[in-house]
């Protein structure tokens, strides 16, 4: 391996370099910035490392090693970069989305060209078992997956140019599951067909073991999907001046009662027939958090969940806040609360 690593220290220096190059730039204006460059680099090196002690990739395509020296630099500027925007308070929701299609898109593109290059090995290409015991189907399914990816890849540019969030996110999340698991499932077709034609040997089944720790994996996957899109939680504390709604899935929003311009109890949250983007936040099945534009508002910030029609529309210093809970009773309670705080604050003026 100390081969390898002074065969490609170029490549090593050069990439490394490219993953810490926004800290003097961020760095020094955000502290907690440097933690993310520094954890890219830990993972760059631990791939890098892992990818050079595999014996069969002495031999392997220069090209196709490149992409192992430079894929984790191009997501950390990638990463960095939509950090940099958010946290200077760019609200382009189309500018980020845009880029982040662009880029993964181009990264499909690039690693379809070159995969069917990748030769035979434990730690690059599309490590499924028929192809890993099998050249010709790893051959095989190498040059499926290089048309699939370039095709996923020029698919995900077009999702840049999408103006319906929802429609964009949902077009990419299906670009990206058939790029991983359709190059598998021609894996396995064709280690069948190679099996009909006795073109190969029967392929050991997983020990029991190996069938543990897979359905471990699998389980903690689903879960881990299930709690990232269906769980949330926010509640609305009320002070004798001002209301917070807190949220351990989003920055915490605290309103002053004078500075309420308006406040209006909507039983149909008419946004929901106005096309919008989410420029800044969280959100998944059950909750919005964050800032938002729409045709309607504009730019605004909602914290609401998506069980419940009605809303509570505020007007603060000129900027429009959405609000709700649960339910439609729970809603009206926000509503009747938030009248009788700014009724006693004007009343006290």
């Amino acid at each position: 391996m100390k081969e390898m690593i002074m065969k490609n220290k170029g490549n090593l220096i050069g990439s490394s370099l490219v993953i810490l190059l926004p800290i003097p730039i961020e760095g020094l204006l955000q502290r907690e910035f440097v933690f993310y460059p520094l954890f890219f680099l830990a993972a760059h090196w631990l791939c890098i490392l892992i990818t050079l002690h595999d014996r069969k990739n002495r031999d392997q395509d220069r090209k196709a090693m490149g992409l192992i020296f430079w894929i984790l630099p191009i997501i950390s500027l990638l990463f960095c970069s939509v950090f940099h925007f958010v946290r200077t308070g760019v609200e382009s929701f189309s500018l980020i989305t845009t880029l982040m299609y662009f880029a993964f898109g181009l990264m499909f593109v690039v690693f379809g060209n070159y995969l069917p290059k990748i030769r035979q090995n434990s730690t690059m290409g599309i490590k499924v078992k028929w192809a890993l015991e099998n050249e010709e189907n790893w051959n095989a399914t190498h040059r499926f997956s290089g048309k699939c990816w370039f095709i996923c890849g020029i698919l995900c540019m077009v999702c840049s140019l999408f103006s319906d969030y929802y429609g964009s996110v949902l077009v990419f999340m299906v670009l990206v599951l058939i790029a991983a698991l359709l190059p598998c499932f021609y894996s396995y077709l064709y280690y069948k067909k190679m099996k009909r034609e006795g073109r190969t040997r029967e392929i050991a089944p997983l020990s029991p073991a190996k069938k543990v720790v897979t359905v471990v994996l699998t389980l903690a996957i689903i879960v881990f999907v299930v709690w990232s899109l269906f769980t949330g939680d926010m509640e609305i504390v009320y002070r004798q001046d001002s209301f917070t709604v807190e949220t351990a899935n989003w920055e915490d929003l605290t309103i002053r009662y004078e500075d309420i311009d308006e406040i209006r109890l909507q039983e149909e949250d008419p946004s929901r027939d106005v096309s919008g983007t989410r420029t800044n936040g969280f959100g998944n099945l059950k909750m919005s958090l964050g800032s938002f534009e729409n045709e309607l508002y504009g730019a605004y910030t909602r914290y609401t969940y998506a069980s419940c029609d009605a809303v509570v529309a505020l007007t603060v210093n000129g900027k429009t806040v959405i609000l709700n809970g649960e339910n439609k009773a729970d809603t009206r309670e926000i509503y009747e609360t938030l009248q009788e705080k700014i009724k006693n604050i004007r009343e006290n003026y």
